[in-house]
């Protein structure tokens, strides 16, 4: 059985935290007030409320396993033979986190806070300074979801995956390539995101437990937060843990961090490429041609990327960091007022999803030809993007030659496509 060791400090420090409450000019992890609204409209009559205290206990519970901005920790069970170091080090944490560094002869640190928090807030939230001006919204770690990647739907990515997201950043949106960085920078910033990912999944957990409690603690802070400096008894610091260990288990160790440790396992074997697929191949029209008619039927491509592949297909979907919330009780994203609550505890306003315009040659998650096949059969984490379960791979692959094909295209009257220049398309 896992074991935690908890030291008094950490958990007397931890009981000064109070739902995003800042006690010092240092900053703090914010509270995730979208989540406790949903939770109250989804499991509380109107006008009711979750009681306050249980804001104490999670923020208490969330410091003593993760720590602060300035101050990470991250809660290896087994000590130094905890599996958890393998994707997490606290040295790489540490040159991720805290202030952005100022004499740059220094060793790195800061690097979170430095080049990325402003788009993906301190918190991970996807809520800094400048992310209400940015289309799309900056990624919100916290649901766990990560859309390109070379895992199936509800696997995390894997080190690779993030790494190449950072590397080569996302055409088309804010983000930007950090490829200038030494690979040990990148490195701490990818262990930086897993950190706050994980962190926040478990915070959603623990908000999720709310309904079930009926008015109980999460934990009973008593057994720890003695009067007049009065220090508890080894009995009342076992009780304590051993709650702990309760709340813990099940909600961080499985649910969590052993995902993460299995990602390397579920990765996606991308099949070989059929001999049609070879650009130089007398049949490549055909296997675009193959690929167009897959598009219309069998794959339903066109439903939101439409007939021409620019996008205008269908256009008031959601993503899942929208559908989270917007999805609760008589929330309608269309009528500001009713989701009035949800913005003004930070949540930014609904924005549909917008297909990608296959047309103009770029794509957010890769333009390798494995990158699209990824997108095809593991679907867009997320996103309306499904996966491609009912195709073959042959299938699939025909569907990604006419994909790249497609700005090369020119769609005549009856909906057909043609080359414009056949050489551009050998391209």
């Amino acid at each position: 059985m896992f074991r935690l060791f908890f030291q008094l400090t950490i958990i007397s420090s931890a009981l000064l935290v109070t739902a995003g409450c800042e006690r010092s000019e240092s900053p703090v992890f914010r509270f995730n007030s979208v989540e406790w609204v949903k939770q109250e409209k989804t499991h509380l009559a109107d006008g009711e409320h979750f009681s306050e205290e249980y804001k104490t206990e999670i923020g208490t519970i969330m410091t003593a396993l993760f720590g602060t901005p300035d101050d990470p920790k991250f809660p290896f069970f087994l000590g130094d033979e905890d599996p958890a170091h393998d994707i997490i080090t606290i040295d790489n944490l540490r040159m991720a986190a805290g202030p952005t560094r100022v004499d740059k002869r220094e060793p790195a640190s800061g690097l979170y806070r430095e080049h990325c928090a402003h788009c993906h807030g301190i918190t991970g939230n996807g809520a800094g300074d400048t992310a209400a001006s940015l289309e799309p919204y900056p990624r919100d770690f916290r649901l766990g979801k990560f859309k390109f990647k070379s895992t199936p739907l509800r696997s995390p990515p894997t080190d690779h995956d993030l790494t190449e997201i950072l590397v080569n950043g996302i055409p088309g949106s804010a983000m930007p390539s950090f490829r200038t960085l030494p690979p040990e920078q990148i490195q701490s910033l990818v262990e930086y995101v897993k950190y706050l990912t994980m962190r926040g999944q478990f915070e959603r957990f623990l908000l999720g437990e709310l309904a079930a409690l009926d008015g109980e603690p999460l934990i009973d802070l008593s057994l720890v937060d003695k009067p007049d400096g009065e220090e508890p008894s080894d009995d009342d610091i076992e009780e304590f843990e051993d709650q702990m260990y309760t709340v813990i288990g099940e909600g961080l160790q499985e649910r969590i961090i052993d995902r993460w440790l299995r990602t390397e396992r579920k990765v996606t074997k991308i099949e070989p490429a059929p001999p049609e697929f070879d650009l130089k191949h007398d049949g490549h029209s055909q296997f675009v041609q193959q690929g167009r008619e897959l598009f219309f039927a069998k794959g339903n491509c066109m439903q939101c990327h439409g007939d021409t592949g620019v996008g205008d297909g269908q256009l008031n979907n959601f993503d899942d960091w929208t559908n989270d919330w917007i999805k609760s009780a008589e929330v309608d994203p269309e009528d500001p007022a009713t989701y009035s609550d949800f913005s003004a505890v930070g949540a930014l306003p609904p924005r549909p999803v917008k297909p990608r315009n296959l047309t103009r040659h770029y794509y957010r998650g890769g333009d390798h030809p494995n990158d699209l096949y990824l997108r095809l059969r593991n679907g867009i984490e997320g996103t309306p993007m499904p996966a491609s379960t009912a195709m073959t791979s042959d299938e699939i692959w025909a569907v990604v030659a006419y994909v790249r094909a497609m700005p090369y295209l020119d769609s005549n009257k009856n909906g057909a496509a043609k080359p414009v220049n056949e050489k551009q398309v050998m391209r």
